[in-house]
């Protein structure tokens, strides 16, 4: 969640009234701000681009190299709380690049499409195989991956896990060496890799349920939840991971590596009523048994957590970041914790938001 004052809570529940900044960054020429007609926001972890955003801009915001154009614009976009009293609290959703941009004619606003900074990653593929030095910290080289492509970005360490990786070879994909899937560094590390509201690109820690909640989502006469609506899946659901590193690189292989749902009041423990449902991994960055466990604990946190979810429409709170825990104290439900995946803001109605919710046990080898 992104750090608010003491006045945030009270006023989200209270009459505070909504507010939103646009800043334009054209290619050629000083930033200044536009006036918006509309926009919305989606903030998803379990998407490659974490943010994007539609928005639509006053009729007489400049185009152009100057202006918005789709030739290298970036939009800023901060939403928070008008306190009413002359001041206002605003916390940013994105820094967006604008791949889209449309004018409605003949009088109508200039409609915008913007996608977060990991998309500019994604663009900057290899010219060729990439090789990354022996024995190189796996931190080190995802910033080094990401400073290439964003060179003015920040890349902000909210981990402490690192591991050496072995001489590596990538052939084209830059985002799919970084975090885009099994075979990543962050996923043998077992961390995660995001752009943040401000544009600087974060490596964090995958989140659990263990992670204390930052709000709560409450009914009643000052509550901010709207509606709720429960789901259960066994999609992408497995309480067994057996981890190995395949040594390509003709090292001794390691593993495998076994991590198990074992918590005795699991509902997705080995053993218990959905049986045992494995997942084999394999990566060549993995080169320790713990660094095999580390990676395994993590995928077993994200894949038990997937099989109960809830889906629940609450009053806008744009400090909220996916990953976050929120306490839910629905009517007639008892409390629950839930991880925040998916958050849908926009310029005309309540907050949404996807979570899953099933406690998932940390593992034992």
């Amino acid at each position: 969640m992104w750090p608010v004052s003491e006045r945030w809570d009270p006023s989200l529940r209270g009459t505070a009234r909504p507010a939103a900044r646009a800043t334009v960054y054209p290619p050629a020429g000083d930033p200044f701000e536009a006036r918006l007609l509309s926009w919305s926001v989606t903030a998803d972890r379990t998407a490659q681009i974490r943010r994007t955003c539609q928005a639509v801009l006053a009729p007489d915001t400049p185009r152009g190299l100057a202006g918005v154009t789709a030739q290298g614009s970036y939009l800023q976009l901060d939403v928070g709380l008008d306190y009413g009293d002359g001041t206002a609290e605003l916390i940013p959703q994105g820094y967006f690049r604008l791949d889209e941009v449309s004018t409605q004619l003949p009088t109508g606003g200039v409609q915008v499409q913007g996608y977060g900074r990991e998309k500019v990653v994604q663009d900057d593929a290899f010219e060729r195989p990439r090789t990354s030095a022996a024995n190189s910290s796996g931190l080190d080289v995802i910033e080094s991956l990401l400073l290439e492509s964003v060179p003015d970005a920040v890349v902000v360490r909210r981990t402490t896990r690192d591991a050496a990786v072995p001489r590596t070879t990538w052939e084209t994909d830059r985002w799919k060496a970084i975090d885009g899937d099994d075979s990543s560094i962050a996923r043998a590390l077992g961390v995660e890799v995001w752009a943040d509201g401000r544009g600087r690109f974060v490596i964090s820690d995958v989140p659990t349920l263990s992670d204390p909640p930052v709000w709560t989502v409450d009914t009643g006469p000052r509550g901010v939840l709207v509606t709720a609506a429960a789901s259960a899946s066994t999609a992408g659901f497995y309480n067994v991971i057996v981890v190995s590193g395949d040594a390509s690189d003709g090292s001794v292989p390691v593993g495998p590596v076994i991590v198990r749902d074992l918590l005795p009041t699991s509902p997705t423990r080995v053993g218990g009523p959905m049986g045992r449902r494995v997942r084999h991994y394999s990566s060549p960055l993995i080169r320790t048994a713990g660094q095999a466990d580390t990676a395994g604990r993590t995928l077993l946190a994200n894949s038990v957590g997937l099989t109960a979810g809830l889906s629940f429409t609450a009053v806008p709170n744009s400090a909220l970041e996916p990953g976050d825990v929120v306490l839910v104290r629905a009517e007639d439900e008892p409390p629950a914790l839930h991880i925040l995946d998916r958050i849908g803001l926009s310029s005309s109605g309540a907050m949404s938001c996807e979570t899953r919710s099933t406690r998932a046990d940390d593992g034992s080898s």
